[in-house]
């Protein structure tokens, strides 16, 4: 005796799994059901069935990906799958076999193509003498309808007749079962559009999120590279402050009671070491009636350190002085002049540059083309720093570090800002000339933009 077949039927309606189960079972097949995809695939985790006849259109995973996945799965690939739809054509039927499936069977299934269906897939050997073939459609078209309307989403009437409705004349003969085949053609129609919509709505999120994440790192990937502040000012500046308090004490040793009064000033120590700083900053920074120190070794050193600070204090023209690498720059000099023993002023000199600008108030404005003439200029200003007021030259996380500063708290150290005047440039502009180009002057309000740093011991 032959072993008898066993079938899994897949659909999330419960009036559908019961009717082809009950027409596979005339066939002496084993039926086996699940109402969705994911616990089809739980179910063949442990059980391996003689053929799946697989619903379409489900809540959550589809028929399709639903195929895709068992014939993905070597252990399950080779089990013959059945679409079971309302869905037909050419094109599906295509489709649904360039995925693995045998073929698509329709939800109104005559017995006679069930019949050959299933021997096309050897789950029948000869034709049975299906003897209640008329009562199972019936049992389908009225537990589908059941099914149905315990359902939310259906609030339309379902037209239902019995064999003794009584007929009049106003109301034409319409054949019962024709009648019950209309209400559940209709009711399969709903639902596929409903779970096709829902289906067209995932797939459309998922492809804008796709879209936007290819913008998004598109954009991540076109936005500059941060450029990193060079710690070589940081480190000459401790070895320099170090070497600084070895001296002091030392001298203090030697000469006790005295104390050397020491003026660094960066302006000074960069008109040899940066072209860029003019004479006229060392005339500006000195003492009025007090020639400056430069022989003893201190002071040298003083200089040192001023000189060291002064090669990372230029800034871009859209930022502000006291922010940004300066401002961690400054918060590293208070610590290592704490920890040195400083005792004195620190003086932060901000400079700003004129740029030759591009744009409006409106839409912003941005650098100049380097071949444009200065008299095309839409505007020679900063936009960023545009007053000469000092509290405009410093962001607020500078002011808070500043006040809160726990360096600072002793009173040994006091921070002054000084904003230097606007006519009195580092660096010297070119003539406003229509001959000069935007590159030549923002060449030299880029020499402009930067702080410079005096340290004044007690």
């Amino acid at each position: 005796m032959s072993r008898q077949k066993r079938v899994l039927v897949v659909d999330d309606s419960k009036s559908a799994r019961l009717v082809l189960r009950r027409m596979l079972e005339k066939h002496g097949l084993i039926v086996d059901t699940a109402e969705s995809a994911t616990e089809a695939l739980e179910y063949l985790i442990v059980n391996r069935p003689d053929a799946i006849f697989m619903d379409h259109m489900m809540p959550g995973m589809d028929g399709f990906e639903a195929v895709r996945a068992i014939k993905g799965n070597p252990q399950t690939a080779t089990i013959p799958v059945m679409m079971y739809t309302s869905k037909g054509g050419d094109l599906y039927l295509g489709q649904a076999r360039a995925l693995g499936a045998v073929g698509v069977l329709p939800k109104t299934v005559a017995p006679a193509e069930l019949y050959e269906s299933l021997k096309r897939i050897g789950l029948v050997d000869e034709r049975r003498n299906i003897e209640d073939a008329d009562e199972a459609d019936g049992e389908y078209a009225s537990e589908r309808l059941d099914d149905l309307r315990s359902r939310d989403f259906l609030d339309i009437p379902v037209v239902t007749a019995t064999a003794g409705d009584k007929q009049t004349d106003e109301d034409a003969p319409v054949p019962i079962q024709l009648r019950r085949m209309l209400d559940e053609q209709r009711v399969e129609i709903r639902k596929d559009l409903l779970l096709g919509l829902d289906t067209i709505a995932r797939q459309s999120r998922e492809k804008i999120d796709r879209l936007l994440d290819e913008k998004i790192d598109a954009l991540r990937q076109a936005l500059p590279v941060p450029v990193q502040p060079s710690i070589f000012p940081t480190v000459l500046l401790a070895i320099l402050l170090f070497l600084s308090l070895a001296w002091n004490f030392s001298s203090r040793q030697s000469t006790p009671g005295t104390q050397q009064h020491k003026t660094m000033e960066l302006a000074a120590a960069s008109t040899t070491q940066n072209p860029a700083v003019t004479p006229a900053d060392t005339k500006r920074t000195s003492t009025p009636g007090k020639p400056a120190d430069n022989t003893g070794p201190a002071n040298a050193l003083w200089h040192s350190v001023g000189w060291a600070l002064n090669q990372d204090m230029n800034y871009s023209w859209d930022e502000i002085a006291l922010d940004g690498a300066r401002m961690q720059t400054i918060a590293q000099l208070l610590y290592q002049l704490a920890n040195s023993g400083f005792a004195g002023k620190l003086i932060l000199e901000t400079h700003v540059g004129e740029f030759c600008l591009q744009g409006s108030q409106e839409k912003g404005f941005e650098p100049a083309p380097d071949d444009m003439p200065l008299d095309k200029c839409s505007a020679i200003m900063n936009p960023v720093q545009p007053t000469n007021s000092p509290s405009t030259h410093q962001s607020l996380a500078f002011a808070n570090l500043i006040s809160s500063s726990p360096w600072l708290q002793d009173g040994a150290i006091e921070v002054e800002i000084v904003a230097a005047p606007r006519n009195e440039p580092l660096v010297p502009y070119p003539p406003r000339e229509p001959t000069t180009t935007a590159a030549e002057w923002n060449r030299a309000a880029a020499a402009n933009n930067r702080v410079l740093v005096r340290l004044v011991p007690e």
